[in-house]
This record gives C-alpha cells, structure tokens and sequence, in this order.
C-alpha cells in the first residue's frame, strides 16, 4: 500500500510539471492502451487466440518506457510514452485488427521503418545518457554504431520471435514467409541507419534534428543528472 501510495504521489508531481500538450499525449497515450485492452477482452471471448496473445505482448510493451524510467532512474519524455502506444496501437490495433497489413501493402515496411528509427535514437539516449553522467569519452561514431546495432538486434530479434510463433504453434506472423523477413530486416536496416547517422551528427556537433530534439527534451527533464541541456 505504501508503495502505491507512493506511486501516486509521484504522479502527481509529474502530472503538475507537464504542461497542456504533454498532458493531452499521456491521455491519448492511456487511451491507446486501453484500446489494446479492449481488444485483448474481446479476443479471449471470442477465443481468437493469436489475436489475445498478441495484443497481451503489445500491451505490455506499452509500458516499456515506464519501466525504463524505473531501471535507469530518469524521466523520459511523454513523447516516448505516447510513440510507443502509437506505434503499437498502429501495428496491432490497425495492421491486425483493422487488416491495414492487407489493405496496405505498405503499411508493414512503414511501421518497420519507423519502430527502427524509433528504437535506434533510444539506443542512442541511453548511450548519451552514460556518456553525459559518467563523463566517459566516447569518439562519436560508437554513438552512431549503437544506434544502427540497438534497432538492428531488436529487429532481428522480433523476426525470430515471429518464426518461432508461426514454427511452433502455427500462427501466421511472416505472412509471405522468407521474403516477408528479408524486406522487413531491410527496412529495418535502413530506419536504423537513419537514427545511426542521426546521433552520430549530433555528437560530432551537426545538425540533427531528430536526436537533438529528444535530448533536449531528456535533459529538461533531469537537470539533476544533465544540468545544462546538452548543446
């Protein structure tokens, strides 16, 4: 109970230092999982378990920034939150549910592309993050290396996952089966890439619109850890 309470306590204090923009995307962030809840329900009564076992897996994923936040004691930005519930209310929500994997024949390659670009600056972050705090030099293409092999390994990972579902129980997650994977670990690639060559920008004091957005957000939000935004 006292650590519930504590929770909540916590909550609150974040809820009131959230201005009206990031409140709105941790409500659509609630809503979104509450969807996936929803459909998890509604698959188990009507014993659709490939479905129920999918929107379990993406609804727990949802709330992997949260633990993040826990395993690294740091306070990751709502957008974080709100991508991850997008991006996977989008895969499984629409891509399965609503059939956009068929009706869309490049709704799959785009969420790929996305997730890894996504993953990629988080692998990004979380390298940054021990490089700042600990103070440790790191010449800047490890940062970018990081980036592309974060996304990469992940990728590849969902790839296996997927076989091994369709291998050992009979679903249907490689769709076309061989060249399903390939083009997914290609694009993959190429999203990963992108977050690679974008932390490796910012490192080496370019111009990189994406990781620099996230880090500012980042160290806005621990100035106990960053001090300063990072410039």
């Amino acid at each position: 109970m006292a650590g519930m309470d504590g929770a909540v306590i916590r909550f609150k204090a974040r809820w009131a230092g959230w201005t009206r923009p990031e409140r709105l995307q941790f409500v659509v962030a609630v809503l979104l999982q509450l969807a996936l809840l929803g459909a998890l329900v509604g698959a188990l009564v009507e014993q659709r378990w490939l479905v129920a076992f999918t929107a379990g897996v993406v609804l727990v994923l949802t709330f992997l920034p949260a633990v993040l936040e826990r395993g690294l004691e740091v306070q990751l930005p709502v957008e974080l939150t709100l991508i991850t519930a997008l991006f996977l209310y989008a895969s499984f929500g629409l891509g399965e549910v609503r059939d956009f994997y068929y009706r869309f024949w490049w709704w799959d390659n785009m969420l790929h592309g996305l997730s890894a670009v996504v993953l990629g600056l988080t692998g990004f972050l979380l390298v940054y993050t021990f490089h700042f705090t600990r103070r440790v030099v790191l010449p800047p293409v490890y940062f970018g290396l990081t980036a592309f092999g974060f996304a990469v390994t992940l990728g590849t990972l969902w790839e296996i996952f997927e076989f091994l579902m369709d291998w050992g129980f009979g679903f249907n997650m490689q769709k076309s089966g061989l060249d399903d994977t390939m083009t997914d670990l290609m694009v993959n690639a190429a999203g990963a890439a992108l977050a690679g060559w974008s932390g490796y920008r910012y490192v080496r004091g370019g111009d990189s619109l994406l990781a620099d957005r996230m880090l500012r957000r980042l160290a806005a939000k621990n100035p106990r850890l960053f001090g300063d935004a990072p410039d």
